[in-house]
C-alpha cells in the first residue's frame, strides 16, 4: 500500500500594504452618499406629512367655518316659518372664526339660503425646495352646513 503524497494547499497571494495607497476609501465615500441619500429621503418624507397634516386642518377648519355660518340664522325670515342665513353675519361669522385660528388668507364663504360654504387654501412651505422641484404645495377643501329648523 502506498501512501498519496499530500500536496500543499494552494495559497493566494496577500496584498501587501503599499504606503499611500486608498484602501477603504470607497466604503467611506459609499457611507457618505448612502448617509446624504436618507436623509433627502427623510426630508422629503417630513414635508409630505406636513402636507398631509395641513389638508387635515383645513377640511376641520372649513367644515367648522361652516356650522358656525350656518347658526347666523335670518331672523326676519325665521319668524315667517323659512329657515336663512343671514349673509353679513354669516361672512362675519366665519371670518371671526378663521382668525381665531390665524387663518385671514385665502377664504371664500358663499351664502345661498340656508347653506354655508366654506372654501379655505393653505400654503404649505417645503424645507427643501429644490428637493420637491417647487417651493410649496396649495391645499384646498371645500366643505358647506346647511342650517335646519328644529333639533
Amino acid at each position: 500500500m502506498t501512501r498519496a503524497r499530500r500536496r500543499p494547499a494552494a495559497t493566494r497571494p496577500t496584498a501587501q500594504a503599499v504606503p499611500g495607497k486608498d484602501d477603504g476609501s470607497i466604503s467611506v465615500f459609499l457611507v457618505m452618499v448612502l448617509f446624504g441619500a436618507a436623509l433627502l429621503f427623510v426630508a422629503l418624507l417630513s414635508d409630505q406629512a406636513r402636507v398631509l397634516h395641513a389638508n387635515a386642518q383645513a377640511f376641520d377648519l372649513a367644515g367648522s367655518a361652516a356650522r358656525v355660518g350656518a347658526q347666523q340664522l335670518d331672523a326676519t325670515a325665521l319668524a315667517d316659518g323659512t329657515v336663512l342665513v343671514d349673509r353679513r353675519s354669516a361672512t362675519s361669522a366665519v371670518q371671526t372664526f378663521l382668525a381665531a385660528h390665524d387663518i385671514i388668507d385665502d377664504v371664500t364663504v358663499t351664502v345661498t339660503g340656508a347653506t354655508v360654504t366654506v372654501t379655505l387654501t393653505q400654503h404649505v412651505s417645503f424645507r427643501i425646495p429644490l428637493l420637491a422641484g417647487s417651493s410649496g404645495a396649495d391645499v384646498t377643501q371645500t366643505r358647506s352646513a346647511t342650517a335646519t329648523a328644529g333639533p
